[in-house]
């Protein structure tokens, strides 16, 4: 969120240390107070996060320490959003939680969460509920109203584009859904990929499957990052963590992953998955890639053999083949390939599934 100038620190007026909360319990829904001298820059958040539908909180919004003071002895708030240069000690008890906007570099020797002004606004919007969550303040997950839909991609053969088009389809779904996507690749590379840093990533989400599964939703949520348009849980630094996963916390991740915000789940499946088959099988549509050189074939060949002996036939009901052509330019960058030859491509199917409801 890009702020239009610095905002000028301005003189203060004492306050009392810390402000009595008498109403909180009447409140129906969280409130966010963002406190930001530089007015255009402030209500500019404001209206963007008012368009954040799953943005749990009622907004207010002041330009001086001296206003937004005056309004929280009527309307107490739960977080606070202030601008560094707005802050002072005296304020920490006004809210439940407070997260600082940086205009720059990160203020020194603070104990308080905090965030860059010139960050994109689901950033600043991920740091609030975050905030929210450790505070105990955050409201219950917003679950959707209608079914997951489960899209896996997985196939035995390697090095065949298969992370790319588990890519590309949670991009072109993202246009008029709800998109997640999870990567179990042993060493993905993905971070290298999408040139992105990434803070967390799914093994965290795996500590906290031993909590109830409405604490995990929220944990799901805070390690949600943006790609464009999609949402993603970084994958894990090392495959390990996957491979130790048992069918319990299979089962509970799935359960989790059902009663979430997003509309459809697309799930990019290695060898790592010791319950590969049961994953299989959650899935509305399995997605494999073939080739037909002989090794490729001859390994999609005893797959499905291994399918229908155990019992697995039903995976293989639901498993549409592709057979990719040779691209004459694929995408260099990760993060938008709804442009792409390979997209285009894909277009065409993924449109048949949806109007069939897969």
């Amino acid at each position: 969120m890009r702020s239009t100038g610095k905002a000028q620190r301005r003189g203060r007026t004492d306050f009392p240390i810390t402000f009595i909360h008498q109403q909180e319990e009447t409140l129906k829904r969280n409130r966010l107070a963002i406190c930001d001298s530089e007015q255009e820059y402030a209500y500019r958040l404001m209206d963007a996060l008012s368009r954040k539908a799953d943005f749990p909180f009622e907004m207010l919004t002041f330009t001086s320490a001296e206003k937004l003071y005056e309004s929280l002895q009527g309307q107490p708030v739960q977080i606070l959003l202030i601008a560094w240069s707005d802050f002072r000690e005296e304020m920490r008890g006004w809210a439940q939680g407070i997260v600082l906007l940086w205009d720059g570099q990160a203020p020194p020797e603070t104990d308080l969460p905090g965030i860059s002004k010139y960050t994109s606004v689901i950033r600043i919007m991920k740091k609030i509920t975050e905030t929210a969550a450790m505070a105990g303040s955050m409201p219950p997950v917003l679950k959707t109203d209608h079914p997951v839909r489960f899209l896996g991609f997985y196939t035995p053969v390697g090095r065949c584009l298969q992370t790319t088009l588990a890519l590309v389809t949670g991009q072109l779904l993202a246009r008029n859904h709800r998109v997640l996507y999870l990567n179990f690749e042993s060493f993905s590379g993905l971070e290298t990929m999408l040139g992105r840093r990434f803070e967390a990533d799914f093994s965290d989400l795996l500590y906290y499957l031993t909590e109830p599964e409405e604490e995990v939703g929220k944990r799901l949520e805070q390690l949600a990052e943006p790609v464009n348009g999609m949402e993603l849980v970084p994958p894990s630094f090392s495959g390990a963590d996957i491979l130790k996963m048992t069918g319990v916390e299979w089962e509970k991740l799935l359960r989790v992953l059902r009663e979430s915000r997003y509309e459809y789940v697309i799930l990019d499946l290695s060898d790592c998955v010791q319950e590969l088959y049961e994953v299989l099988r959650s899935c509305s549509r399995v997605h494999t890639i073939v080739r037909e050189d002989g090794f490729a074939a001859a390994k999609l060949a005893r797959y499905e053999e291994v399918l229908r002996k155990g019992e697995y036939e039903d995976i293989l009901q639901k498993t549409k083949k592709w057979v990719l052509p040779v691209f004459t330019r694929l995408p260099a960058d990760l993060n938008h390939l709804t442009g792409s030859e390979l997209a285009q491509y894909a277009e065409r199917t993924l449109l048949e599934d949806e109007q069939a409801g897969i």
